[in-house]
């Protein structure tokens, strides 16, 4: 039986797709990890995230398409919060983040990829699949359902690609448990039922695995007090549970020894102390200062978030 590396402080870890990405991505930095989350972007769909990793594996940079919208320059191939305030800015700031993730690709451990729809959105003008309609007109584009068979066969090829360019790289897989409810709840199931196919299909791979985030929310939490009140998206109640199972499965328990001191520690700062000029709050704090040196000559490796 295959066994996962377990995530720790040393080594970088990089995060793209959807939105789980963004939440266990900002929950791991928190916590003292190197952490790469979706420098392109929030990405919903597979084909969308592959050729992103595409790009970045690829040597020679190539400028991604670009769309103008009044002064704002973005590109079909990234999320809408990656924009510039001309195309030249945009063409140097997506120079940039090539050379970021393919850097980041090459050297983490591990790579948390999260899918969230296999609904496709394709430009009409050039017949490839955009990332983001950037508000553009319905019109502009034509919209459908990918086929498994293309998913596996893109996404398979992929991690061959990534196993040769980073052989020590791990690929832990999750399907995002937001519903897209404007695809409508029966193609909102479909999409995700594709996800859960191909996923299966790739954690065959020796360098793949599974991490049930959507089975968490969607079957063992499967209630709406669990969720934001678009009934949608998952609120910050179920995204500590996930955090929680996340780190019983991918990280030691050394590890969530010191995720748990560091907590303490964060409560202890973020009390108020009634009279801060007191001899006690003095004392309160050389204690504090006093802790938090001794944490960081035992986790050398932890990377403080709240200096960022």
């Amino acid at each position: 039986m295959k066994t996962l590396s377990p995530l720790c402080f040393t080594q970088p870890i990089t995060l793209l797709g959807s939105c789980f990405s963004d939440e266990i991505g900002s929950l791991l930095h928190a916590n003292g990890f190197k952490v790469s989350i979706n420098p392109g972007g929030t990405l919903f769909h597979p084909l969308a995230i592959s050729k992103l990793i595409r790009w970045a594996l690829n040597e020679q940079f190539t400028p991604l398409r670009t769309y103008q919208r009044n002064d704002i320059f973005l590109s079909w191939d990234l999320s809408g919060t990656f924009y510039a305030m001309s195309e030249e800015a945009l063409l140097n700031k997506t120079r940039l983040l090539h050379q970021e993730l393919r850097t980041q690709l090459q050297k983490s451990s591990h790579l948390l990829l999260t899918f969230g729809s296999t609904w496709a959105y394709t430009l009409s003008s050039d017949h490839q699949l955009v990332a983001n309609c950037h508000k553009a007109p319905k019109s502009n584009f034509t919209k459908e359902i990918t086929e498994l068979g293309q998913l596996q066969t893109q996404w398979l090829d992929l991690l061959e690609e990534l196993e040769k360019f980073n052989p020590n790289l791990q690929v832990v897989l999750t399907i995002s448990p937001v519903r897209h409810l404007k695809d409508g709840l029966v193609e909102n199931n479909r999409s995700k039922a594709r996800l859960h196919l191909l996923v299966e299909a790739l954690c065959e791979k020796a360098n793949c695995y599974y991490f049930e985030a959507y089975e968490l929310v969607t079957d063992q939490l499967r209630d709406y007090t669990f969720f934001k009140e678009d009934g949608a998206h998952p609120n910050q109640k179920a995204i500590a549970v996930v955090w929680e199972h996340f780190q019983q499965r991918f990280l030691e328990a050394s590890t969530r020894t010191a995720l748990e001191e560091w907590g303490a520690l964060q409560k202890s700062k973020a009390h108020q102390i009634l009279y801060p000029e007191s001899r006690e709050a003095m004392q309160l704090q050389l204690a504090l200062e006093k802790r938090t040196a001794e944490f960081f000559r035992k986790y050398p490796d932890f990377q403080d978030s709240t200096l960022a």
